[in-house]
């Protein structure tokens, strides 16, 4: 049986400029593109500050993830990449705060740029639609 993809954007879509669908829900999937520190009017949040980029991301996955019927609580993957992997211990406080156990199967990578060269983050995001994550 074919499985459609629906995709799945917010209102307004700030990816949109880019070309980029910010995600699609396959089946009982959520596959979200990368999500960084870019704001409703498409502004980056907190230019030099790590932590404020952060909470921004996590705000636009969970934004993200609840349009497509889903939540944080329900990730199973996530990739994160940063500019600078000395924020790493900042990553596991992240962990802690947004996600729930068992955690997500994770990766975390450090690259020498984002789409955006003001960008110290992104995550990019599989999650369950439907079901729960179990131990």
């Amino acid at each position: 049986m074919p499985v459609d993809a629906k995709r799945i954007q917010t209102d307004p879509d700030y990816y949109e400029p880019f070309r980029i669908a910010q995600a699609y829900r396959v089946g009982d999937l959520i596959i979200t593109s990368g999500q960084a520190a870019i704001d409703k009017a498409g502004n980056i949040v907190g230019v030099g500050d790590f932590d404020a980029q952060a909470a921004q991301t996590f705000a636009n996955l969970d934004e993200l993830l609840t349009a497509g019927g889903s939540d944080l609580s329900k990730v199973i993957k996530v990739t994160i990449y940063l500019r600078d992997m000395s924020n790493f211990p900042k990553i596991l406080d992240l962990r802690e705060r947004y996600f729930t156990p068992p955690y997500p199967a994770d990766t975390v990578v450090e690259v020498s740029s984002l789409a955006l060269p003001e960008l110290e983050i992104e995550i990019e995001a599989v999650a369950l639609a439907e079901g729960q994550v179990r131990a």
